[in-house]
């Protein structure tokens, strides 16, 4: 069955330490991944980050997909939307509020943000959890404002937020939740019986996590050959190629 990993990164980790895009395709390789979806938050600027991603992207065309990092603070963020999901061809955009130090109920800039990338028809995808500025609140409003438009929170917002993440996407259809880095079973069995298979992305968060683990964790879900099609690829092919649930 193909896998493809919806939620990785590339660039040096918060402990300094390097990889490249040759050992992500390597490693992720060795687990029967086929594809990988990353976005790239190491570098001193948003642009850079996602010079790193489009680098990647040119060197393992059939295996990377490349999504952007936006920080809605930055005077350049429209201009750097139209440079990577307009000649990039990038395929979604991260936001991680904190990273970028902002909170997300707090940010007048992100409307108009989010409405510039919807025009491109490619997804959004949110960090939820791990911090207080990562709140999912706010997020169901631009989710509704933009039907046509998905939406993810990474992680499944995590253990702070993930039950509560499930019950507030459940009548959103456009909202999906990615798995990697949430490890509470209870929440991720939660999350398939209530948005169903469709709305369920595996992840790996490489190089992050383990990804042995964040693989047989999918497979230890009790989910059917349908549901675990859904979860390990169709859903990301669906979303990569923009159309939304």
């Amino acid at each position: 069955m193909k896998k493809y990993d919806f939620h990785s990164h590339l660039g040096k980790t918060r402990s300094g330490d390097d990889n490249s895009a040759a050992q992500m395709v390597e490693q992720l390789g060795a687990y029967g991944i086929e594809r990988v979806g990353i976005v790239s938050l190491s570098q001193n600027s948003m642009r850079e980050n996602n010079d790193v991603v489009a680098a990647a992207m040119r060197e393992f065309p059939d295996f990377v997909v490349g999504y952007a990092d936006i920080d809605p603070k930055d005077p350049g963020a429209f201009d750097e939307i139209d440079r990577t999901l307009g000649d990039l061809g990038m395929r979604g955009v991260k936001f991680m509020s904190w990273k970028h130090g902002y909170s997300v109920e707090n940010c007048p800039q992100l409307e108009s943000v989010v409405d510039a990338i919807a025009h491109y028809g490619v997804h959004i995808q949110i960090h939820g959890g791990a911090s207080p500025l990562c709140t999912p609140y706010i997020w169901t409003r631009f989710a509704r404002k933009h039907p046509e438009t998905d939406f993810v929170f990474t992680h499944a917002c995590g253990r702070e937020f993930g039950t509560t993440c499930i019950e507030l996407i459940r009548d959103i259809p456009n909202f999906s939740v990615e798995t990697s880095a949430n490890e509470e079973m209870d929440i991720l069995r939660e999350a398939v019986r209530t948005l169903g298979s469709e709305r369920v992305l595996f992840g790996t968060d490489w190089p992050y996590k383990p990804t042995n683990i964040e693989v047989d964790k999918i497979f230890e879900l009790g989910l059917s050959d349908r549901q675990l099609e859904d979860v390990l690829h169709s859903n990301a092919e669906r979303i990569w190629n923009g159309a939304a649930a």
